[in-house]
Parts: structure tokens; sequence; C-alpha cells
């Protein structure tokens, strides 16, 4: 795996060495690939990984700009406003979500095939969205890399319409949120029946 740096290190001034290609030298954010939880460093010769980068946590932040950091002391504040943000949002989600069976409306069709949408909406949020055809059954916080979501609402359609249910299909514009922009789990998402 190579070396393994926090963000708030001196990594950009460290020298690496590809113990493939045996280039030597220093790397910058355009060496690095980017990952969930940190970025992978990447030979600018051949393209093997070098180490990784880990993505600073909110604590990780406050401690660098404690100790005077510039770009710590610079981000601090956004890092904090996008966390209460966060926040605010998972607690809407979480008033708002469709719980139980008894949310689900009535319907009387013999055969329900059921999409999961997803669109932005005018307040800007992002919203996944239960359609069967073109009716709205559902809607709700999308967030991104939520198979977990889909997997339950799925389970609650089932138990709500029973046989009736024959299945739950995301639409293309669902599926770079629900696979977290990971391309195999996309092209398993886009080939499932479900």
């Amino acid at each position: 795996m190579g070396r393994v740096c926090k963000y708030y290190s001196d990594w950009q001034h460290e020298t690496f060495t590809c113990g493939h290609c045996g280039w030597t030298g220093t790397v910058s954010f355009e060496d690095l690939e980017a990952g969930d939880v940190a970025a992978i460093i990447e030979c600018p010769k051949c393209y093997r990984s070098l180490g990784v980068i880990l993505f600073p946590s909110l604590q990780d932040t406050r401690e660098a700009a404690a100790q005077g950091n510039e770009e710590a002391v610079q981000s601090l504040p956004e890092v904090e406003a996008r966390i209460e943000r966060n926040w605010k949002s998972l607690e809407q989600f979480n008033r708002e979500k469709i719980r139980t069976v008894d949310q689900l409306p009535d319907l009387g069709d013999a055969s329900l095939e059921f999409q999961w949408d997803f669109e932005k909406g005018t307040d800007g949020e992002f919203y996944q969205i239960i359609k069967a055809g073109d009716a709205e059954l559902w809607r709700e916080f999308a967030f991104f890399n939520n198979m977990r979501r889909f997997e339950e609402i799925k389970e609650l359609l089932k138990a709500k319409y029973g046989s009736r249910f024959k299945s739950l299909t995301p639409t293309v514009a669902s599926v770079e949120w629900l696979s977290g922009d990971n391309l195999g789990k996309a092209l398993q998402i886009t080939h499932a029946k479900t």
C-alpha cells in the first residue's frame, strides 16, 4: 500500500520512490486519485500507488488550525458549516422519511413496477423519488452512495403490495447517487433485476 500521510502533514514536500518504475520525487494534488476517505498517491510516471493521503476529519482540521496551519485555518469555518448543514439535513430526513407501509398509498393495479428516480429540487436539495408510472408516491432527501436505503424502500414496497410488487428499478439519473460513483456498483445496479 505504501505510505499513509495525514492531509495536514508535510506530504507535498516529502520524497517518494516508486517501487515499480524507480521514479523518485515529490507529489502534488495532481498526483492524487480521490476516494471516499483518502486519496491515492499515484506515481506521476507509471501511475502505480505510492501511498494514501487521509482526508481530514473535523478534529484533524481543528488541531491543524490550532497549530497555525493556514489551509486549516481558512477551511475550518467552511468545514464546520458543512457539517452543521449535513446534520440538519439528516435530522430533516429522519423526520420525513418513509418508515412504514401505512405511509404508502393503496394502488389497485394487478402488477406494480416502481422506479427509483432522482432530482434536484427547487430548494437546491437532492431528492430520491419513488414512482409508479408517472405518479410520484414518495419523495425524500437523497444521500450519495445509498444502496442501503434503496433496499429498505424495496422491502417496504414488497410488504405493502405483496405479490403485486414486480420491481423497483433505478432510473439512469439515480444510478450515480445510488452507487456512490462506483463503477462496479453502478454496473451491478443497472443489470440487476429487483
